[in-house]
């Protein structure tokens, strides 16, 4: 029997292990982790830096609204955040600091942290990037292009 509860410990323990190293939990904060909807902007936060850090423009306007994207001008409001033309910029290490989601459920906001890299000048910068969430009622989540990136 004791044989049997240290098993399960030691199971628990693994999976435990697993969750906050590999699994959902290893990019967030433990607040967010237990939230799900929280836990979901998380994830849509982190792609659409992703996306930036990748340079692919298209791909960072489709996490926006439909009638947004058309007029979206990613490489613009890039410049605007981090105040560098974006073929200069690097960014490594992105971290999700928080994501909050109001009383109604329709409005939210994640903060980021990421390493940036000035490519011309070698500087290095920590800056943390707020992105602001809407949704419609059993809708998806789209991102306030106008609100988070000026």
């Amino acid at each position: 029997m004791v044989r049997f509860f240290l098993t399960l410990v030691l199971a628990a323990a693994a999976a435990g292990g697993w969750f906050f190293t590999w699994g959902p939990a290893a990019h967030a904060p433990i607040s967010v982790v237990l939230r799900p909807e929280a836990r979901r902007l998380g994830e849509l936060a982190r792609r659409f830096m992703e996306a930036i850090r990748f340079k692919d423009f298209e791909a960072a306007a489709g996490y926006s609204s439909p009638e947004d994207r058309k007029s979206a001008d990613i490489p613009k409001l890039i410049e605007r955040l981090f105040q560098v033309k974006p073929e200069l910029l690097q960014l490594d290490n992105i971290e999700l600091l928080t994501a909050d989601v109001d009383e109604s459920g329709k409005r939210a906001r994640t903060k980021l942290k990421a390493d940036v890299k000035l490519l011309n000048t070698s500087e290095l910068r920590h800056p943390e990037v707020l992105l602001y969430w809407k949704k419609e009622q059993a809708g998806p989540w789209y991102m306030d292009l106008a609100g988070s990136l000026q």
